[in-house]
């Protein structure tokens, strides 16, 4: 987008519009609670939008795909695959009611699990007051999708806890080396894709992530530099707790 525009003015006269002076004008009363972050998920067999019939369907949406409505292409080929920058990862329990009845969103979130919790199964702890608990790695991530830089949230619980210790372990493996030798940097120093893969026992399938890096950003290459510019203020904003994930509307749990 240009950063002027000339324009006439009552007199005939050209005047110049300078866009980048009225940068922020305008959004000076939107906090931080008036925005939100989209969280993505994997399409499962009985995911709405994969159901004709179902108010939330999304044309062209199949098991396996990664949906990812905000991000400017809702329908992500899970063979292909989501490119993405992570400025910070972090695990958390949040508390949900039981399906059916339950919020758009967790009734709360705890830093770990309550003293009071009872552990069912795979990262699910059961409450006295009949809320349960649940282990979930969150990534807040910048999706490359047509080359634009798109914040989001990736949740994984259940069984894609194993696919996001090994997204885990890919960040702290990470290594660069300087004139001081090897150091382990950033999260968003390099690029990670995000494919999903199926799983299934007895008569159960689904799809949990599969991910791998990409490359290493050369920040000093332009366009590397701007990548790791915006991830670094993503992470900064994360870090003060000012980014408010997006959970869905309907009364279903994010996968």
């Amino acid at each position: 987008m240009q950063k002027e525009v000339v324009k006439k003015n009552s007199a005939g006269q050209l005047a110049t519009i300078n866009l980048r002076a009225d940068s922020g004008r305008g959004t000076e009363e939107i906090s931080s609670d008036d925005v939100s972050t989209p969280i993505l998920k994997i399409l499962h067999q009985l995911s709405p939008e994969c159901n004709e019939r179902d108010p939330k369907y999304v044309e062209g949406a199949k098991p396996g795909m990664i949906f990812g409505p905000g991000i400017g292409k809702s329908l992500i080929d899970g063979e292909e695959g989501l490119n993405v920058v992570v400025a910070h990862s972090q695990t958390r329990y949040p508390e949900w009611q039981e399906r059916g009845d339950s919020a758009a969103a967790p009734v709360g979130t705890h830093l770990d699990v309550p003293d009071d919790a009872t552990e069912e199964r795979n990262g699910r702890y059961r409450l006295p007051n009949g809320n349960y608990v649940e282990k979930t790695a969150y990534f807040y991530a910048l999706a490359i999708v047509a080359k634009e830089l798109k914040p989001c949230i990736i949740a994984m619980r259940s069984s894609n806890l194993t696919p996001a210790r090994e997204l885990n372990n890919l960040i702290k493996n990470l290594r660069f080396t300087d004139s001081e030798g090897s150091f382990n940097p950033a999260a968003y120093s390099a690029v990670y894709n995000l494919k999903t893969v199926g799983k299934n026992a007895g008569s159960k399938s689904w799809h949990v992530y599969k991910p791998s890096r990409v490359r290493n950003l050369d920040v000093s290459q332009t366009d590397d530099a701007a990548i790791y510019e915006v991830a670094q203020q993503l992470q900064k904003t994360v870090s003060k707790g000012t980014v408010k994930p997006q959970y869905e509307a309907a009364k279903q749990k994010v996968d």
